[in-house]
């Protein structure tokens, strides 16, 4: 989730909203199953991340990586919870924002091999009531949803009425589907552009992708995630229902010299949310991340298919894949995900030449330094 205006907004509301403030409720702190002193990197790997938490302001982080065939590595350090100073530990779950776009994406293209759609199909061939409800709409394919060139706006950065309501009443936020936000603010509203013409990146077209596996299915979103993505890997900490979890990091972002608690907002535009509402751990997105590029959720076809990207004409390094983006570090290139919100700073990326998946999470929103990421994968070449 892409949540940039809406930190700008959240400086300009929190005095008047501080004080509906949720309580803080302490953690029931896990024993984590596994331990990673013994990797070979460890030493070198926490001193990046030390490093790296010292040139930041978020109260915690993560960083995980994990090479084809090799046995993973996982560190954290900082805190998920400033008001019972709970440490920041390498199992601790944590809203993963836009990463969710890859999990949707891949259970999508899972029904495309299952031959219950095509990325070509037009959206109103599954779901004929959005005639007449979004302009153009016999234009746009499903394919445009995934990569973002659909042309649909996207209410988290492009409308202040949701922006204002979010922060202000988040508990009417939380009870709101996807389908009553397409319906509030994407409904009769124009597109940006003719579709699968440029990119605009948007949350709405995975409100609609939710909304076509439902009715391709016959199940609900979640069931059909847990069928055909998180059971097949073994995910048993993986989830994307609401649900009261204590032990999810906090998330945090600044007030004039302080920082503030703004999980309530998180929670209340993401949780439960196709496009950016997937809990889980650093361990699992490895799992994850390792699972879909080698092959163990999508063939090699689709998943050729998912990595192209669409260059944007009109903005130079502006392009999607299906669910998610290529990335640069350095002399290294992969492709993943940045989930960002107000209080959430999430990183799930692959890379194929190293086939090196990596993970970083703070719970500091608005976006934080990515440079550890290409440190992290040269030291890698040593493991």
């Amino acid at each position: 989730m892409r949540t940039k205006i809406v930190a700008r907004i959240f400086f300009i509301a929190f005095h008047t909203a501080s004080c509906q403030q949720d309580d803080i409720t302490a953690p029931t702190l896990a024993t984590c199953a596994s331990e990673y002193t013994h990797h070979p990197l460890h030493e070198p790997y926490m001193k990046l991340l030390d490093i790296y938490q010292k040139g930041t302001i978020a109260p915690g982080s993560i960083l995980a990586i994990k090479q084809n065939g090799k046995e993973p590595w996982i560190g954290a350090t900082g805190y998920s919870n400033l008001d019972h100073m709970t440490k920041m530990m390498v199992c601790t779950p944590f809203r993963t924002g836009s990463v969710t776009k890859m999990y949707t994406a891949a259970l999508i293209l899972k029904l495309v091999e299952n031959g219950l759609i095509d990325l070509d199909d037009k959206v109103t061939t599954h779901l004929p009531a959005l005639q007449g409800k979004i302009p153009q709409v016999d234009e746009i394919i499903i394919r445009n949803l995934l990569n973002h060139t659909s042309g649909l706006s996207h209410p988290t950065d492009d409308n202040l009425e949701y922006q204002l309501g979010l922060i202000n009443n988040a508990e009417y936020f939380a009870s709101l589907t996807s389908r009553q936000r397409l319906q509030r603010y994407i409904y009769n509203e124009p597109l940006k552009y003719t579709p699968g013409s440029m990119t605009q990146y948007s949350n709405a077209g995975y409100w609609l992708l939710e909304w076509i596996i439902e009715s391709v299915t016959g199940k609900r979103f979640a069931e059909c995630l847990q069928e055909h993505i998180l059971t097949p890997l073994g995910l048993k900490e993986t989830y994307i229902h609401r649900k009261e979890n204590h032990n999810v990091a906090r998330g945090y972002n600044s007030s004039g010299p302080y920082l503030q608690d703004v999980t309530r907002w998180d929670a209340a535009d993401s949780d439960g949310d196709p496009a950016a509402g997937i809990i889980s751990t650093a361990e699992e997105l490895l799992i994850f991340g390792e699972g879909l590029f080698s092959g163990k959720l999508l063939n090699s076809e689709t998943l050729k298919a998912m990595t192209a990207i669409f260059e944007d004409p009109h903005c130079k390094d502006c392009g999607y894949g299906l669910g998610l983006e290529k990335w640069k570090l350095g002399s290294y290139t992969g492709y993943g995900m940045n989930g960002s919100s107000l209080g959430v700073d999430a990183n799930l990326l692959y890379f194929p030449e190293q086939k090196c998946t990596l993970v970083l999470f703070s719970n500091y929103g608005g976006g934080n330094s990515k440079e550890i990421l290409e440190a992290a994968l040269h030291l890698s070449k040593d493991n």
